[in-house]
């Protein structure tokens, strides 16, 4: 009976460690780091699987710290399958698991200083983004798109020991169109948010105005990466990938649809305006 019931409650603990890794938000991160690192000339295993990792376990901490606090600081969520002090266990042992990916990195010829400063503040950011970076509307808005952008910036200086132009630019592109993303997901959450005294811009200015708020990121990533171009930064035929966040962008603007939806539609355009660039840039990577 001891033995079924210590059994138990490792199956608990194995479950609860599971329903923190949320792979619908830990995925793009270590999607942009791989997308990061194909950008380079020349790609090595090595240095990605451990920018992959460190990029990984730093959501994870982000994701184990917003449990936490949801359950048992805030009251917000239900239930937690995990208590406090196995949280703060798995905590420590994930920040100790990003450190040592780090540690890899700093110790790769290649990576260098420049992957190593790139990747640390998202570690950072996975510790303060519950309690303090989501209770703002700027700072909860945007730590999500800058995890992202530095993802693939690390995953490219993982490679490279640097960053080029072109890199930054894509990520300045991209940014935008993240954060545009964030605020319609703040709308569907938008009476929750309110309920809890949660300061997301939809909170802050309003449904209506947020939604405007959200198409004016969404069309300055198109400004940007036109920009980007302009300066030589990427080269002209970048400019098709701009017609998909300016098509999601009037599709938004112009349509009466429900925020859920439109979250839907940006989300794969995302996806289609990564995949875009990178074949733009990369034109013969599957020659």
């Amino acid at each position: 009976m001891h033995d079924r019931s210590l059994l138990g409650r490792h199956t608990a603990t194995v479950r609860g460690l599971w329903k923190h890794v949320q792979p619908i938000f830990l995925l793009p991160g270590a999607a942009m780091s791989v997308f990061g690192a194909l950008l380079a000339a020349e790609f090595s295993v090595g240095p990605a699987i451990g920018h992959v990792l460190a990029v990984s376990l730093a959501v994870y901490v982000a994701h184990l710290k917003d449990g936490y606090v949801d359950y048992y600081v805030r009251g917000e969520d239900e239930t937690n399958p995990l208590s406090p002090r196995a949280l703060r266990l798995a905590i420590g042992l994930a920040t100790a698991g990003a450190t040592a990916c780090i540690g890899f990195l700093w110790l790769r010829a290649a990576a260098e200083l420049v992957a190593v400063v790139l990747t640390v503040p998202l570690v950072v950011l996975g510790h303060l983004h519950a309690p303090s970076l989501d209770t703002g509307p700027v700072t909860g808005t945007a730590d999500y798109p800058l995890g992202i952008v530095l993802a693939m910036l690390g995953g490219y200086a993982a490679q490279t020991g640097t960053v080029s132009a072109a890199v930054i630019a894509v990520c300045l592109a991209l940014f935008p169109l993240l954060v545009g993303t964030n605020v319609l997901l703040d709308i569907v959450d938008y009476r929750h948010d309110r309920r809890l005294s949660k300061r997301t811009i939809p909170v802050a200015l309003g449904p209506s105005r947020a939604r405007f708020v959200a198409i004016g990121f969404i069309f300055a990533s198109v400004g940007l990466l036109g920009v980007a171009i302009a300066l030589g930064a990427l080269s002209q035929r970048v400019a098709v990938a701009g017609i998909v966040p300016a098509c999601a962008g009037t599709w938004c603007l112009t349509g009466r649809y429900s925020a859920d939806r439109a979250v839907r539609v940006l989300i794969g355009a995302t996806y289609a305006f990564a995949g875009v660039l990178f074949l733009a840039i990369q034109p013969d990577f599957f020659i």
